[in-house]
């Protein structure tokens, strides 16, 4: 009997999302429901702060850079923030030996920066009703 596959199989199949979050401000915000956080693929043109960067990294073949991306955005809902600023995918394969051959190790890394708008200034963030600002 051979235990090393069924093993080897199962630790393929764990998939493990690490995420990292670095805070650049210690200011409280209320949480808010993930949906309600917008993505963005590059810098918005109205105001914003900075208030933390979030890394998310997988080594299990099975996780997307879908999962890292809702891992990501879960994180800076739980910080208040408004949006988050996705970088650039980055994915390295690799082959690793072990008692019943080779298997393929896929490294994923996802980097991005959670940010809050200017409250006066007007949103123009897509699918989000713009707000007047303050008289």
């Amino acid at each position: 009997m051979r235990p090393a596959l069924p093993i080897s199989v199962c630790l393929l199949a764990v998939g493990c999302i690490s995420t990292n979050v670095q805070r650049l401000d210690q200011a409280v915000r209320p949480a808010r429901s993930p949906d309600s956080v917008a993505v963005l693929l590059e810098k918005p043109d109205q105001p914003y702060t900075v208030i933390a960067v979030v890394k998310s990294s997988s080594s299990a073949v099975f996780d997307s850079f879908d999962d890292l991306r809702k891992k990501m955005i879960a994180e800076a809902a739980l910080l208040g923030g408004d949006a988050l600023i996705l970088g650039p995918e980055s994915k390295k394969s690799t082959l690793i030996f072990n008692t019943v051959g080779f298997v393929q190790s896929e490294w994923k890394d996802l980097a991005g920066e959670v940010i809050v708008f200017d409250r006066t200034a007007r949103s123009t963030i897509p699918g989000r009703r713009a707000s007047s600002a303050p008289r």
